[in-house]
């Protein structure tokens, strides 16, 4: 698994020492317009490899990480077969309540809805 090293990751993490903990989203599961579970795994502090590979996590568990203080970002496929970091995720309540995820800053194309399904 290669991840592009690129001027991108910096401002992903800007503000501050990199996190201890930093998890990637590779792909989402939708019903509806709310994410219900995602393939999430965590990265290496290097950014160079997985520590954990994704694996299918439900909405509650990528939760429990960001109320942990975690550090979800999401992860988009590159033409290169390598993934480039996206913005970071965020819990989103929808208007009935619900909770679900969303890009931390929406922008065409790195919306979590933009993620490979699966």
């Amino acid at each position: 698994m290669a991840f592009a090293r690129a001027a991108a990751l910096v401002p992903a993490l800007a503000g501050g020492p990199a996190p201890s903990v930093l998890y990637g989203i590779t792909a989402v599961h939708l019903e509806g317009n709310q994410v219900t579970e995602v393939m999430m795994g965590m990265i290496a502090p290097d950014l160079e490899h997985w520590d954990l590979r994704p694996a299918a996590t439900r909405l509650v568990e990528v939760v429990d990480r960001l109320v942990e203080g975690d550090t979800v970002v999401a992860l988009f496929p590159t033409e290169r077969g390598t993934l480039r970091m996206g913005p970071q995720v965020k819990v989103d309540v929808l208007p009935e309540g619900t909770e679900s995820l969303a890009a931390a800053e929406e922008r065409p194309g790195l919306r979590l809805s933009d993620l490979p399904r699966y």
